[in-house]
């Protein structure tokens, strides 16, 4: 797996750099001090596992996450522990604390390997196969307005109907196409279903959707390229 680090203290760097290293599977393409960095490189090269710090100067590392529809798997490396709860609210992969433990960094790697393995995208037909009420539903993609996370489980709201899945948001935006957005830790949106876009909302099936303020600036963008 072609992995970057992100951290904006060169000892930390040096530490995990030194872990991946003693992992055959990982090649470690970038490091980078800080996320403004991680996200320009992002754009023009693929990566599928990002060793990333929390607390960084002018973005830290959940406004790295909020900022993009698709991130690459994620594994959080920080030393305060309270950001567990709201990484893995954006569905990060894994948590490791510093410093760092081996054991522990072999074990979030299996994890973000078996994901790799897992969730690929399928192919581009526009439809997907979920599980809702027990029973294997055909969707299509086009009809779906929202997606909004409940806990352990995503619902998938449509024109006519509302899908309980259990799934995480992680793995349901992997087989999303470009045309769906993440606005906010909870919620993707079809772009293709807005009707309106205020200051901290956007209106997507007669639904006020939250948007977060990084996310604001994203949608806008896109928006602006339709």
């Amino acid at each position: 797996m072609k992995c970057i680090v992100v951290d904006d203290d060169p000892v930390q760097r040096e530490a995990i750099k030194s872990c991946i290293a003693q992992v055959s599977d990982l090649d470690l393409v970038g490091v980078y001090p800080n996320a403004i960095e991680a996200r320009m490189a992002l754009q023009k090269r693929e990566v599928d596992l990002i060793f990333l710090d929390v607390e960084m100067p002018e973005m830290s590392g959940i406004e790295f996450l909020a900022s993009f529809k698709e991130v690459p798997q994620v594994i959080m490396v920080t030393a305060k522990k309270h950001y567990a709860f709201e990484a893995f609210e954006y569905d990060v992969t894994d948590y490791i604390s510093k410093p760092i433990d081996m054991d522990r960094f072999s074990s979030a790697v299996q994890r973000a390997r078996y994901y790799e393995e897992n969730l690929k995208k399928p192919a581009e037909d526009n439809h997907i196969f979920i599980k809702s009420d027990g029973v294997l539903v055909k969707l299509n993609l086009d009809e779906v307005a929202y997606v909004e996370a409940l806990g352990d489980y995503i619902k998938v709201v449509t024109a006519e109907k509302r899908h309980i899945v259990h799934s995480t948001m992680k793995a349901f935006v992997a087989k999303l196409p470009d045309n769906f957005l993440r606005v906010h830790k909870s919620h993707i949106i079809n772009l293709n279903k807005i009707q309106k876009l205020e200051e901290n909302t956007v209106l997507v099936a007669n639904t006020e959707i939250p948007v977060s303020r990084t996310n604001k600036k994203i949608l806008v963008e896109r928006l602006s390229q339709k």
